[in-house]
């Protein structure tokens, strides 16, 4: 019997394939033959080979986390054994014991953790909506983050211990060729690029800031931040808006700028120019380039880099050329980013 508390600690990514086996060897035509037939039309047939080399990025996707999938069930198995093993040692329920381990020693958020987050979330907030309104819920979610951080703390130190190691061979990691050229932020020489491609209007990019800026703080000098401006059709203040962000680097102020405006989502021409103003730029060479449009060309540039790298929606970070879509947690980018310093070159 697998404890509830477990259950609700090692979440299990639930993926369904049709057949992993069959997806996982699909991509090559082999040696032996003609590939086979999948499809036929009038007198023409379609064959494995073709399907495969156009849908080439996402078979290989499908392959990544196949293996994901079965490295994180594997590591599940593990720690539910451990974790029986621990408890029978001590002779509690895993659930007793799971929950002694998390909850003692707890301390409680202080004002200025609560402090924080609610500047980090304020301008996602509905009009009106103040501190003291949302403390209680700030509360929960500083503790609920400290509570999954002893527990992947103590399940890392359960599975080292154990000599828990993964034999499974990770398949090829596919890796877009996109050039890391905008905003920067981080040392220069990092092992780790992070190409972003954002929209000031999208509430996913925003969301996803306060994650990027953690992960940052974590690989202080071994990981370098690029943005690249990707404003979506459908967004009618993201154009405007990603031009005031290539307005503001040429004073050296975009990354001010770009916090500003995640965070108060106050996107039209004149509030661009206020908190631009607000945030010390040279406000009269600031609206000149605003109103000139002459930073269009740039925006459409990147957009344009976006889309031939595969781009379909905002956010998308490229790791090192990989691709990691959406608003993922950190633990996602943390992955990916240790998977990249374990395979640079030491130094």
């Amino acid at each position: 019997m697998v404890p509830v508390l477990m259950r609700s600690l090692v979440p299990v990514v639930l993926v369904v394939f049709s057949s992993c086996a069959t997806i996982a060897g699909s991509t090559g035509s082999g040696a032996a033959g003609p590939s086979p037939v999948v499809a036929s039309y009038g007198d023409k047939v379609i064959r494995q080979a073709e399907v495969d080399a156009k849908a080439a990025d996402e078979l290989t996707k499908l392959q990544e986390q196949i293996y994901e999938l079965r490295v994180e069930t594997a590591e599940r198995i593990a720690l539910e054994a451990l974790v029986a093993e621990a408890a029978k040692k001590d002779g509690k329920s895993e659930d007793e014991w799971l929950s002694g381990k998390l909850e003692g020693g707890a301390s409680q958020p202080t004002e200025a953790d609560l402090r924080r987050l609610f500047e980090q979330v304020k301008g996602r907030l509905p009009e009106g909506v103040g501190y003291e309104d949302v403390k209680p819920q700030l509360a929960q979610a500083v503790a609920r983050e400290a509570k999954s951080k002893r527990a992947q703390e103590l399940f890392e130190r359960l599975k080292k211990d154990a000599g828990f190691t993964i034999a499974l061979v990770a398949p090829a990691r596919t890796r877009k060729n996109v050039e890391a050229i905008g905003p920067a932020k981080g040392a220069s020489q990092a092992p780790v690029t992070i190409v972003e491609f954002a929209d000031f209007q999208c509430p996913y990019c925003s969301r996803a800031a306060d994650t990027v800026a953690r992960v940052m703080a974590a690989y202080e000098g071994k990981v370098r931040l690029v943005f690249r401006h990707f404003p979506l059709s459908f967004h009618e203040k993201a154009p405007k808006a990603a031009e005031a962000g290539a307005c503001a680097d040429e004073q050296g102020k975009f990354w001010a700028l770009h916090d500003a405006l995640f965070e108060s989502q106050a996107l039209e021409p004149e509030s661009l120019k206020m908190q631009a103003q607000r945030l010390g730029l040279d406000a009269a060479k600031f609206d000149s380039c605003l109103d000139s449009g002459r930073m269009a060309a740039l925006v459409k540039r990147d957009l344009a880099a976006g889309q031939k790298a595969g781009v379909t929606g905002t956010p998308a970070f490229f790791i090192n050329g990989r691709l990691l879509s959406g608003a993922q947690p950190e633990d996602e980018f943390r992955k990916i980013i240790d998977q990249e310093l374990a395979d640079a070159p030491k130094k």
